[in-house]
């Protein structure tokens, strides 16, 4: 890790070497790249992934990031919508990768400005929601594997039981439940969707 890489993968290593408590973990994700993961319900889960060495900082710098990044964090947090707090999931430094996932409370609390993963705008609701934002129509789709088939956004809107992720930059996405459709540029890699860089995206899921 070199000094130029951002506050948040210093506050992430930090963490790991410091003790930020091993926590549950989140189940349904085990992310090996900085990814996040998106439920029906629409907490968010974003996974920093870093690989370190050992004495490249000493415990005392980076203890000093760690506060101040987390102070920052805090006084954010409690200018959110939800009651609930983003809350550490996993802490894990292991064989030279330091792993740290934030699980926040609803979409709306995300992205946090000092994540590694810096996306201009997250949402998940149910499809008849998103339509009612404005999503979806007039979008190019592609069934989910199959890159060639084209699918009609107006036959998406009518499925009331899926739900959309509307994302706006580049990221890795995991869902909760199975991917059935993707807007154009979208790329998927088994369970892991990844959105284009300076476009809105949309993943439509079950």
């Amino acid at each position: 890790m070199k000094k130029g890489q951002t506050a948040a993968a210093i506050l992430l290593l930090s963490l790991a070497l410091n003790g930020c408590g091993g926590g549950n973990g989140t189940t349904a994700f085990a992310p090996t790249e900085s990814s996040l993961y998106v439920t029906k319900e629409g907490t968010v889960t974003s996974a920093d992934v870093e690989t370190y060495e050992n004495d490249y900082y000493s415990a005392d710098e980076l203890k000093a990031y760690a506060e101040e990044m987390l102070g920052v964090f805090e006084s954010g947090n409690q200018s959110g919508s939800s009651e609930k707090k983003a809350e550490i999931a996993e802490c894990t430094v292991k064989d030279g990768t330091a792993k740290l996932l934030i699980t926040f409370p609803d979409a709306e609390e995300y992205p946090d400005t000092e994540s590694g993963i810096r996306i201009e705008s997250l949402d998940v609701v149910s499809v008849p929601d998103g339509v009612e934002k404005g999503y979806i129509v007039g979008s190019t789709f592609y069934k989910a594997g199959d890159e060639n088939t084209e699918v009609s956004a107006v036959d998406i809107t009518k499925q009331k039981k899926l739900y959309v992720v509307c994302v706006k930059g580049s990221a890795k996405i995991q869902t909760d439940g199975q991917v059935r459709y993707v807007s154009e540029g979208v790329t998927l890699n088994g369970s892991m969707a990844e959105t284009p860089e300076g476009e809105t995206s949309y993943i439509i899921f079950k």
